[in-house]
């Protein structure tokens, strides 16, 4: 073999080797969450719910400084700005909607969150009007968790989902 092809070979199997090292690592740091932290997501995902009280749910369940961040950080919003959207947007718009956790991870400080909205639109919503037909649409949340609240969340739904499911023929 080559010097050089040879070298980019080992390079090759040595970051093959380190990635599922880091891998095996971040698996093994990794375990269930406890019953509080179960009890604070369940209380907490209670508010993305319609009927709920998303502002007083938010107030119990984050740090007053709370970012809720779309999966690339650019665009945030503070507990009030979310409280609001959902209580005079979301929840007017989708009377049903509910958010179900369906898997939770914990590493470190940070909680990851698999779930599922679902709802059916009683107006026009993403720009196809309403029908009758319903949606679900998963979620995946990263949340950093900060003397027991919620301190920081970055996050990222399938709405594109929910957009073909709704205007499905």
């Amino acid at each position: 073999m080559k010097p050089l092809l040879a070298q980019i070979c080992r390079a090759t199997v040595a970051a093959g080797i380190m990635s599922v090292w880091a891998l095996a690592a971040q698996a093994q740091s990794t375990q269930a969450p406890s019953a509080e932290l179960r009890a604070l997501l369940a209380k907490h995902y209670g508010g993305y719910a319609a009927g709920s009280d998303p502002a007083a749910i938010f107030a119990q369940t984050t740090k007053p400084d709370w970012a809720n961040c779309g999966a690339n950080g650019a665009a945030c919003q503070t507990r009030d700005e979310l409280a609001g959207a959902l209580s005079n947007g979301l929840h007017k718009l989708v009377p049903d909607m509910k958010w179900q956790i369906l898997d939770e991870m914990v590493s470190g400080d940070q909680v990851i969150v698999r779930g599922q909205g679902a709802g059916t639109p009683v107006g026009a919503f993403l720009g196809v009007p309403a029908s009758g037909k319903s949606f679900q649409v998963m979620s995946i949340d990263i949340h950093t968790i900060k003397d027991g609240r919620i301190a920081h969340t970055y996050h990222l739904e399938d709405w594109a989902a929910a957009l073909s499911q709704l205007s499905a023929k």
